[in-house]
């Protein structure tokens, strides 16, 4: 890894429709359905519409209120900075608090 870039936080993705997370497309209805969710570093996310949400007990339940789709549901244990927010590529990005 070059000296000045740090380590990828890594996110808790769920929800439905596809993105491109890493350079990998993925079916998120799919995962979601069969293990709950995928952990992965966040170097690149792109989905139609992202929603942040910043306490796991409301990521677990998001899916029963917010019924939009497609949606990428997104949590991390660390906070999400400005160098992070520029890595995740949306027409929509919405923050749940």
């Amino acid at each position: 890894m070059p000296k000045n870039s740090r380590r990828p936080k890594v996110i808790l993705l769920k929800g439905n429709g596809p993105i491109i997370i890493n350079s990998e497309m993925m079916e998120l209805i799919t995962i979601t359905l069969s293990h709950g969710l995928v952990g992965l570093p966040l170097k690149d996310l792109k989905a139609e519409k992202v929603i942040i949400v910043d306490d796991l007990e409301t990521f677990w339940e998001i899916h029963k209120t917010v019924k939009e789709k497609p949606c990428c549901f997104v949590y991390s244990y660390e906070t999400l900075d400005d160098e992070d927010m520029k890595r995740i590529k949306a027409d929509n990005i919405t923050f749940l608090q």
